[in-house]
């Protein structure tokens, strides 16, 4: 059975937890700087990239953040783009670790009672 990712724990993972921070700060800066502004709107992107890192069940997220607010004379912009290695779980599930305890050329280290138990939920 595929498990689709958690997304709340996949953005609190990105760049170790930075990515999530700086997305709030961000949001906060651009809703202050829209009300400080009549008619003007603020802009936040958050852009994924998803790519093969040639490491197996590995892919390196690049997130690309970006944000435009209005200011009392024109506008304030800014990007800013990290990576983060995350591990590819069956069913395409993104996780920081991986969930079978798999190393690094994808064998498993489980044992057969632990395979039984997952089996059964």
């Amino acid at each position: 059975m595929s498990h689709p990712t958690d997304v709340t724990r996949f953005f609190e993972d990105l760049d170790g937890g930075v990515l999530a921070e700086r997305l709030g700060t961000i949001l906060s800066h651009a809703a202050a700087s829209a009300t400080d502004s009549p008619k003007k709107k603020a802009k936040v992107s958050l852009e994924l990239t998803i790519e093969n890192i040639g490491s197996g069940s590995q892919v390196g997220v690049i997130h690309k953040l970006a944000f435009k607010v209005p200011t009392a004379h024109g506008a304030t912009a800014e990007d800013h783009t990290t990576e983060t290695v995350m591990y590819v779980n069956q069913g395409g599930e993104m996780t920081l670790e991986p969930k079978n305890q798999f190393d690094m050329i994808g064998h498993a280290h489980r044992k057969p009672a632990q395979q039984q138990q997952e089996n059964d939920q």
